[in-house]
């Protein structure tokens, strides 16, 4: 287990102290989380547990969101992704890992509670049964928040549309909830078959919604929600065929139920947090009025067969293919497809990523080479589209990409990669969501020149203390660029742009001997560009791409103490920060800058306080983390104010009887 005990920070903020890693949100938990990394964000990143995509394995929809305590280590792809993820992204992928061996009884509880009425829960437990490597696990997470904090807003006079001075109002219609469990049981490693587990799970949330995110609005929203509920089952395996070879992945089916409400006639003022004097015409507090389910049913797997052809040398065979069929009803009667309904047809996606890759390493290991090809293929149909006709979708592309890393010194590497990397639109983008996003089956991928060179400092010990740290040019020239835009009411997915993105990134870090002092800083510089020559976008050539962060940093320092009050206890001080430059809501060119909106240069920081005591079978941790340290106000959306400062405790027992 990673130290995420000590800390009461969620994955999110963890995330952000990793270079290139820009973690954006429109509030607290359960928010808008946008994750970019090196610029790219949204779907072109992707983000798996245990090889499995995070939304299809029962562990939430947020990666910001996912419980730290259910987490054993993240590791980030920069660029090219592995081809045993199947995944067709642009930007690299995050993958999560859970503790998958079981070799002892296990137990592991979790609670933490803090500012706005936030509390979250989680617990898991593992037993080995026999000596075969059978066993059985069950794991469980719930989560609610209020939000209620106070934010400065515009409070327009419904009567006249006037625009009052800025005043502090607490808000009042941004709850969250969710909750989730899975049950797993089968074999994490018998001589005979290697590992086979089968999971079934659940998983569901509830928010409120307080403002739309775009087009960016101040207007207070008090009755518009969505719901998800998510069910479904897993079998993974990993089972050798002798020495040299070995076939493993996972597979399943996962059932998604989205609702969306939004049928309000009320204006609701955020001076009192009620619905004002008047009322809208047409009812809708974010546009077109809809009551509506969608429900997805994917059916997944992600399998390779690796063979050991030599010493260090390794050829893997991938397949990922991925079916989604999507139904739904829009129940609000007043809703017709002109008007936005995007929810009534029947609709089915078939998407393949197929990857050949070898990996060999040569001068005693100090050279690594990895070359690899990927085919991407996708067809299906939706059933209407603005006009009542029915569209197939087919197409097939074709990407490349190498990997060399060489270990220059005993503790440097030097590392150069490049991939032609193609991103298929998604079910949601092709498709659309309940009640908010229209469909577009005309989109097309979005294909990409990724390109990494890095010098890496792997753990180097002086007598000075242990320095580690990173240093990465990149470049990612994406064209068909897939952007979500609003339209009237509505809100659709389409290719507006051809984009570059050129820039630098490090990290460094240092710890005493004896690890009793540590700093840990990063810092990523980013120059990407609209290259549009034709389309709506062509007017903004040359433009920095807009609402995109393109200097920030994180730095961390801690202080570790042991052996304190008893033998083997520990206490973990550390102060964390983040800043961010100012960066314009729209392209930088159009309109005069002195009156343009833009989102503010930010700085936050936190402190944390753990400490962790008990016998080796029986540990006990407790942190308090101080978020927003400085009370500053944070925008990480224009016009979307983030909390004020916070407090929250977390305890954390881990038991192994």
């Amino acid at each position: 287990m990673v130290e995420f005990e000590l800390e009461a920070a969620d994955l999110g903020q963890l995330l952000t102290r990793q270079e290139g890693v820009s973690v954006r949100r429109s509030g607290g938990l359960g928010s808008n989380v946008r994750f970019a990394l090196n610029g790219l964000s949204g779907n072109q990143v992707r983000f798996f547990v245990d090889g499995v995509p995070l939304e299809l394995s029962g562990f939430g929809f947020a990666v910001a969101d996912v419980s730290p305590a259910l987490i054993d280590s993240i590791t980030i792809y920069r660029g090219i992704v592995p081809t045993r993820l199947g995944a067709d992204a642009l930007g690299g992928a995050v993958e999560l890992r859970t503790n998958s061996q079981v070799l002892d009884p296990q137990l592991e509880l979790s609670y933490s509670a803090g500012s706005f009425g936030s509390h979250r829960f989680a617990a898991s437990g593992a037993l080995p049964v026999g000596d075969d490597g059978f066993f059985v696990r069950a794991s469980g997470f719930f989560d609610r928040t209020d939000n209620d904090y106070f934010s400065e807003q515009d409070s327009d006079d419904p009567f006249t549309g006037a625009v009052e001075e800025q005043l502090p109002v607490r808000r009042f219609h941004d709850g969250f909830q969710a909750f989730g469990a899975s049950f797993t049981t089968g074999w994490s490693d018998n001589l005979d078959f290697g590992s086979l587990t089968v999971t079934g799970f659940v998983n569901g949330l509830d928010k409120e919604l307080q403002q739309d995110l775009v087009p960016f609005s101040a207007a207070a929203i008090g009755e518009a929600q969505r719901s998800t509920l998510s069910t479904g089952g897993a079998l993974r395996f990993d089972v050798p065929f002798g020495e040299r070879l070995r076939w493993f992945g996972a597979g399943g089916i996962t059932r998604v139920e989205s609702n969306f409400l939004d049928v309000s006639t009320c204006i609701y003022l955020w001076s009192t947090g009620e619905c004002g004097p008047i009322t809208r015409e047409i009812p809708g507090e974010l546009g077109a009025p809809s009551d509506s389910t969608q429900i997805n049913l994917t059916y997944y797997l992600r399998t390779s067969i690796e063979l050991s052809i030599v010493a260090n040398h390794r050829l893997r065979v991938s397949a990922a293919p991925t079916f989604i069929e999507a139904s739904g009803e829009e129940r609000y009667e007043g809703r017709t497809r002109g008007g936005g309904n995007t929810v009534d047809a029947d609709r089915n996606l078939l998407t393949a990523v197929l990857g050949l890759e070898y990996e060999a390493a040569w001068l005693a290991e100090r050279l690594k080479t990895v070359v690899f090809g990927k085919w991407y293929g996708l067809t299906g149909r939706t059933g209407t589209d603005a006009i009542a006709r029915e569209i197939d979708l087919s197409d097939d592309f074709a990407g490349a990409g190498a990997l060399v890393r060489y270990r220059l010194l005993s503790s440097v590497d030097l590392e150069g990669s490049y991939e032609y990397a193609v991103r298929l639109p998604t079910q949601a983008e092709y498709f659309g969501t309940p009640g908010q996003v229209f469909e577009n089956p005309s989109l097309q991928p979005e294909r990409g020149h990724n390109a990494n060179a890095s010098l890496r400092l792997r753990p180097w010990t002086t007598n000075i203390g242990v320095f580690d740290g990173l240093l990465n040019g990149f470049l990612r020239d994406v064209d068909n660029l897939i952007r979500l835009e609003g339209l009237g009411e509505l809100l659709q997915f389409n290719n507006v742009s051809a984009a570059r993105s050129v820039g630098l990134e490090g990290t460094l870090g240092w710890s005493s001997l004896g690890d009793l002092f540590s700093l840990n800083g990063s810092m990523t510089y980013m120059d990407f560009r609209n290259l549009s020559t034709s389309g709506r976008d062509v007017i903004a050539e040359g433009d920095r791409i807009p609402n995109t962060p393109f200097l920030f940093g994180a730095l961390t320092a801690r202080l570790r103490f042991e052996n304190i009050l008893f033998n083997d206890d520990e206490v973990l001080l550390s102060l964390s920060a983040r800043a961010m430059e100012s960066f314009f809501v729209s392209f930088e060119s159009l309109g005069r800058p002195d009156s343009k909106d833009r989102v503010e240069a930010q700085f936050e920081s936190s402190l944390n306080l753990g400490y962790r005591f008990g016998p080796l079978d029986k540990r006990f941790a407790v942190a308090l983390d101080v978020q927003n340290l400085t009370d500053n106000r944070l925008f990480d959306f224009f016009g979307i104010q983030r909390p004020g400062r916070a407090v929250f405790i977390r305890l954390n027992a881990e038991i192994f009887p």
